[in-house]
């Protein structure tokens, strides 16, 4: 009788500590985790780590301690040791919106589109009403020239947020980039009306009005931007662009002159710079000018048309049709790009565009925009073997091997 009555009290016993030991280990690692937290928002990263590395060794099952140490490694450029903690925390709880937004963000720093879009779209379908997140997945887009999806989630980023100003500042970028500067114009004026002392908005107001050819709204933009401290090479040469058209040749010197301190790598400034020299009677000048902007930009198929015409005025013929042989070659590989474009503006997801337009760089020697371009093909179509090999080979060129 006594040996069964001690039996059930030690079964008794063990199945307290059975049922009570994980509680409390549970709790505790809910009372490091808060504590973890307290001292992240101190900025004490360091020390909040080892918080949360305690956390799981007291409950491995908890989520949101894997996404703490997770976000720390992202907070501190570790992207790829962040991604598996947050693997773990979403194993954890597949509808932990936190982690899988932290997760996207990782995965695009690490230039990984395909897997970032997945991960922001899982998010938007557990909280499709948060803003940041369409911003977040606007941008993606936005990166990758995928302009009107782009739009579309900056549009459904200021339903949410009215008067997001990076929302407002990139939408009116995207219309831009998908040439609709009017559409734009208007989505700069409404965000300036919000806020009215942003610089770079004047600056970007100014440039769509410029497309329009609207120079008198352009020029008011152009010269606010710069009253508020804008110091862009674009501005001051769209303004150096006006001033020329209304025959006030110095002050278009001027305009050049500021856009080349702002970016010596300027070839359209120096180009402008030598019609502007030109129109003056200084010949030889505008020679060095033009050569400036063929050394900074090979390719300125402006600026070879511009000194053959110089060449042939001066006599020296042979150099002339030299430059004007190339000026054609030029010429042709714009329009064919410019076909490309239009192409990949209509199916920005087909990697076989950004392979045509790779195989037409390297036709002409553009070594560095043929390496984006294919690396663009991988980013949409991480197998693609042909983009593979002609990225090697381009490499391996590029290294003298």
């Amino acid at each position: 009788m006594w040996v069964l009555v001690a039996a059930v009290a030690v079964s008794v016993v063990g199945g307290y500590q059975w049922y009570w030991l994980p509680k409390q280990l549970r709790q505790e690692a809910r009372t490091v985790l808060a504590q973890g937290d307290r001292l992240r928002g101190q900025n004490r990263g360091a020390e909040a780590a080892q918080l949360y590395r305690r956390a799981v060794e007291l409950d491995s099952t908890l989520a949101s301690a894997w996404n703490a140490l997770a976000v720390l490694e992202v907070s501190a450029q570790r992207l790829e040791a962040a991604l598996p903690l947050f693997d773990r925390a979403l194993a954890l709880d597949p509808r932990f919106f936190e982690a899988q937004v932290g997760r996207a963000i990782a995965h695009e720093g690490l230039g990984r589109f395909l897997a970032a879009e997945a991960d922001y779209k899982a998010a938007l379908a557990l909280r499709p009403r948060f803003g940041g997140v369409h911003y977040n997945l606007g941008y993606l887009y936005q990166q990758q020239g995928f302009y009107s999806e782009a739009q579309a989630h900056y549009e459904a980023c200021l339903r949410l947020l009215p008067n997001m100003l990076k929302a407002m500042a990139n939408l009116g970028s995207v219309y831009d980039l998908q040439q609709d500067p009017g559409k734009a114009a208007e989505v700069f004026e409404r965000a300036l009306a919000v806020h009215s002392d942003e610089a770079p908005l004047y600056a970007r107001l100014g440039k769509s009005y410029m497309k329009l050819a609207d120079h008198p709204q352009a020029r008011a933009a152009y010269m606010r931007a710069l009253d508020l401290g804008v110091e862009e090479a674009f501005l001051f040469y769209d303004l150096a662009v006006m001033s020329e058209q209304m025959d006030s040749l110095e002050v278009a010197e001027s305009y050049l002159n500021r856009a080349l301190e702002a970016d010596p790598t300027h070839a359209d400034a120096y180009h402008k710079l030598g019609t502007v020299t030109a129109a003056r009677g200084d010949a030889v000048q505008a020679a060095v000018y033009y050569q400036r902007a063929l050394e900074r930009n090979p390719v300125h198929a402006a600026a070879h048309y511009s000194l053959a015409q110089l060449y042939f005025a001066q006599g020296r013929a042979a150099e002339g049709q030299e430059l004007m042989q190339a000026f054609a070659e030029l010429k042709e590989y714009e329009g064919l790009l410019s076909s490309l474009k239009r192409n990949a503006n209509r199916e920005p997801r087909n990697p076989q565009i950004p392979y045509e337009m790779a195989q037409l760089h390297l036709r002409f020697g553009q070594v560095r925009e043929a390496v984006a371009a294919l690396q663009r093909v991988l980013l949409l179509d991480p197998d693609h073997q042909a983009a593979q090999q002609r990225l090697a080979e381009v490499e391996q060129r590029r290294r003298g091997g």
